[in-house]
């Protein structure tokens, strides 16, 4: 028989790992933001995904997150924006959707035609 693992894609796993193990990793969410803010571009990319998707699992993880993506939105460097808010956008939820939006307008003219487009598109979704 299958395990789930073998049965989801490989860009679904870490979604459930993280929502399997989440209050473990929550113990180590300050490491985790310091990683993001020092790591390299890979380490950041997959670290925003990462705490998006455990911000996504509990009420309590996206209080204690969220506003650490949002400060990262707002000052990350302008071409991290689309992949970012890619990521961030699956913690937003009805309490947090307009200062999501917000910090995106903020930075909007930062953004190149192609880069405005993305996150715009991303934000329709």
């Amino acid at each position: 028989m299958e395990s789930q693992e073998e049965r989801t894609p490989n860009h679904l796993q870490g979604s459930f790992i993280v929502e399997a193990a989440s209050e473990t990793i929550m113990e180590h969410l300050d490491t985790l933001k310091s990683a993001i803010k020092i790591g390299s571009v890979i380490t950041i990319d997959k670290g925003v995904l990462t705490l998006a998707k455990l911000a996504a699992v509990r009420k309590e993880n996206n209080d204690a997150i969220f506003p650490f993506l949002l400060n990262h939105l707002e000052d990350c460097r302008p071409k991290e924006i689309p992949q970012h808010s890619e990521s961030t956008l699956l913690a937003v939820t009805g309490e947090n959707k307009e200062e999501f939006l917000t910090v995106l307008r903020k930075r909007e003219k930062y953004l190149t035609a192609p880069h405005l487009k993305r996150v715009k598109k991303s934000i329709k979704h």
